[in-house]
C-alpha cells in the first residue's frame, strides 16, 4: 500500500507539473519564489525555486519516469533483501534531481550536481561486487571532476555578490567566458562527452531500473539541462568546439556500440551517442528543439532499458545478446514495446523519436557547413540504424542457443510500468510539436527533404564496410573500437593507478603529518644514506688513495 501511494505522488506531479508548463509556456510566464536567510555587507545568500515552462516540463518527465521505475522494481527487485535501501537511494536521486532543476542558484545547483554523484555511486555499488565496485569508483571520481569546475565557478560568482547565475544573463563581459568553459567541461563530466565518457558503460552495474533511470531523465541529461540554462552564454562564445567534442562522441559511441555484445552497454552506448546528438543541436544554436529530443528520447530510453531488464531476467541474468533470440514468440508484449522504442530511436517516421530528429536534421540544412561536417553528421546519426537492426536481430530471431534455460516470468508491475511509457512513446512526440508548432516553420526544398530517408539506404553499404573491416583486421580493429578508442584503458588503468599514487603520497605527507614523514621517513634515511657513504671510505680506502693520487699529481 506503501508503494502505490508513491506512485500517487509520482503520477500526480507529473501531471500537475505538465498542465502547468503547458499553461506558463502558452501565457510565456515565469514564476520566481525567493527566500532570503543571510545578507551581509551586500553579499546575500537565498533560496530561490524557478518555474518555467522548460523547468515544469523536465519535472513532470522526472516523475512520470521515475513512478514507472519505482512501481516497475516492485517485480524486478521482489525477493531482494535490500529493497527498502534501494527504495530510499532512489528517493535521494529524484529529490537531487529537483534541486538541480528548480534551484538556478550555484549553490543548490551544486548540491543536486553532487547528491547526483555520489547517490548514482551507491547505486552503481549496489550489487557488492568486485566489478560493481569498479564501475562505480569511476563513476564517482569521473563526476568528481565536473563537481571541481562547478565550484570553480562558484568562486567566480563570489565576485559578483550573489550565486544566482539567472540574474547576470544580461551582464556577459570576459569574465564570463572562463564560466562558460567551466560550465561546458562540466556538463561534459555529467553527460558522458569526450574524453570523459568511459564512466557511462560501466555505469551498468547498477540494477537496471536505476539504469532506466539515470540514462533517461536524470544523471546523463543533466549537463544538457545544465547547458540549456547557461544558453544566453554560451552564443557568446564559439560554439565549434562544442559541435566537434560533440561528432567526436557520436562517431566513437556509434562504432563500440555496433561491436558490443553486452545488452545494456549497447543501450548505454546509443543513450551516449543521442547525448553527443543534443550537443550537437545546442552548437547549432537550436535550444528548444535540443530540450525537445531530451524530453522525448527519455520516455523512449527509458521504456528501452525497462524491456531489456525482462529480457535478462528471463536469460536468468544473461546479458549476452548472442544468448538470446525467439522472444516475438516467447513474449510479444515486451518484444513489441521494445520493438517501439528503437524505432522511436531511429526517427522512424511518425513515432516520436521522428519528430524531433527530422526537425534537428533539416534544422542543419539552414547551416553553411562544410561537406566533411555535413556527411559525418549524418553517418553517425545513421549509425542508429545499423546497431538496432542488429539488436532486433539477436533478440527476435528464431534461433535460441539456449532455449532450456529461458525463463518467462509475467509481473503486473513490470507490465502495467511498461504500458505507460509505450502510449507516450507513441503520443508524445506529436503532441509536443503540436504543442511547438509556431516555433519551427522551416522551408525546404524536395531534394533535401529526402536525405535523411536516402541515408537510411546508404547505410546498408556501410555495415559491408564495417563487414569488410572486422575481416581483414580482425581483433585490432574490434578492441579499438570496442574500448572506446582505448579511453577504457586510459582512464581507468593508465590515469587510475598514478591517482591512487598521488592519493597514498598526499596522505604520507599531509595528513600523517609533515614530522612523521619527514624524521621518520626522510630523515632517517638521510642518516642511514651518510652513514653507507662514511663506511665506503673507510672500506675502500686505498680505492681513493689511488684515485686522489692519480689526480692532483
Amino acid at each position: 500500500m506503501f508503494f502505490c501511494y508513491n506512485l500517487f505522488f509520482f503520477f500526480f506531479f507529473f501531471f500537475f507539473f505538465f498542465f502547468f508548463g503547458i499553461y506558463l509556456f502558452e501565457y510565456n510566464l515565469v514564476f520566481f519564489f525567493e527566500w532570503l536567510f543571510f545578507f551581509f555587507n551586500s553579499f546575500s545568500m537565498s533560496l530561490i525555486f524557478f518555474f518555467d515552462w522548460i523547468s515544469c516540463f523536465f519535472m513532470s518527465f522526472v516523475f512520470l519516469i521515475s513512478g514507472c521505475v519505482l512501481f516497475y522494481s516492485l517485480g524486478y527487485m521482489k525477493g531482494d533483501l535490500n529493497l527498502i535501501r534501494f527504495y530510499y537511494l532512489v528517493f535521494m536521486f529524484i529529490l537531487s534531481m529537483v534541486f538541480f532543476i528548480l534551484m538556478p542558484d550555484f549553490v543548490c545547483l551544486l548540491l543536486g550536481w553532487d547528491g547526483l554523484g555520489l547517490v548514482s555511486y551507491c547505486l552503481v555499488i549496489y550489487y557488492q561486487n568486485s566489478v560493481s565496485l569498479y564501475s562505480g569508483l569511476i563513476t564517482l571520481l569521473m563526476n568528481r571532476v565536473g563537481d571541481v569546475f562547478l565550484i570553480l565557478c562558484l568562486g567566480l560568482f563570489m565576485n559578483f555578490g550573489s550565486f544566482h547565475y539567472i540574474f547576470y544573463i544580461n551582464f556577459f563581459n570576459n569574465d564570463f567566458i572562463i564560466l562558460v568553459y567551466l560550465v561546458l567541461f562540466a556538463s561534459f563530466t555529467k553527460s558522458a562527452q569526450f574524453p570523459f565518457c568511459v564512466w557511462l558503460p560501466s555505469a551498468m552495474a547498477a540494477p537496471t531500473p536505476v539504469s532506466s533511470l539515470v540514462h533517461s531523465s536524470t544523471l546523463v541529461t543533466s549537463g544538457v539541462y545544465l547547458i540549456i540554462r547557461f544558453n544566453y552564454f554560451i552564443l557568446f562564445c564559439d560554439t565549434y568546439f562544442l559541435m566537434v567534442i560533440s561528432l567526436i562522441t557520436m562517431v566513437l559511441s556509434g562504432f563500440a556500440a555496433c561491436l558490443e555484445n553486452d545488452l545494456k552497454k549497447i543501450i548505454a552506448f546509443s543513450t551516449l551517442s543521442q547525448l553527443g546528438f543534443m550537443f550537437f543541436t545546442l552548437s547549432l544554436g537550436s535550444l528548444t528543439l535540443c530540450f525537445i529530443h531530451l524530453l522525448i528520447h527519455a520516455l523512449f530510453k527509458s521504456l528501452l532499458f525497462l524491456c531489456s531488464g525482462i529480457f535478462i531476467h528471463c536469460f536468468l541474468g544473461s546479458q549476452d545478446i548472442r544468448f538470446m533470440g525467439g522472444l516475438v514468440k516467447q513474449c510479444p508484449y515486451v518484444s513489441s514495446a521494445f520493438f517501439v522504442s528503437l524505432i522511436c530511436l531511429c526517427g522512424f517516421p511518425f513515432f516520436s523519436g521522428f519528430y524531433s530528429k527530422d526537425f534537428i536534421l533539416e534544422f542543419f540544412f539552414l547551416f553553411n557547413y562544410s561537406i566533411f561536417f555535413f556527411f559525418f553528421f549524418f553517418f553517425f546519426v545513421g549509425v542508429t540504424f545499423i546497431y538496432s537492426l542488429r539488436l532486433i536481430y539477436y533478440l527476435f530471431s528464431s534461433n535460441s542457443f539456449f532455449f532450456p534455460y529461458i525463463n518467462f516470468c509475467y509481473s503486473f508491475f513490470m507490465n502495467i510500468s511498461l504500458l505507460f511509457l509505450y502510449f507516450s512513446c507513441l503520443f508524445v512526440g506529436s503532441f509536443m510539436f503540436w504543442l511547438f508548432e509556431d516555433d519551427f516553420f522551416f522551408v525546404l526544398s524536395f531534394d533535401f527533404k529526402l536525405i535523411p530517408l536516402l541515408f537510411f539506404f546508404f547505410f546498408f553499404l556501410v555495415y559491408d564496410v564495417l563487414s569488410f573491416l572486422y575481416f581483414y583486421f580482425g581483433l585490432i580493429y574490434f578492441y579499438f573500437f570496442s574500448s572506446m578508442w582505448f579511453l577504457s584503458f586510459y582512464s581507468s588503468g593508465f590515469f587510475l593507478n598514478r591517482f591512487f599514487s598521488f592519493c597514498y603520497f598526499s596522505y604520507s605527507l599531509v595528513d600523517s603529518g609533515w614530522m612523521e614523514y619527514f624524521v621518520s621517513g626522510g630523515l632517517v634515511g638521510f642518516f642511514r644514506w651518510l652513514g653507507f657513504f662514511f663506511d665506503s671510505f673507510t672500506l675502500n680506502i686505498l680505492k681513493f688513495y689511488f684515485f686522489f693520487f692519480f689526480f692532483f699529481f
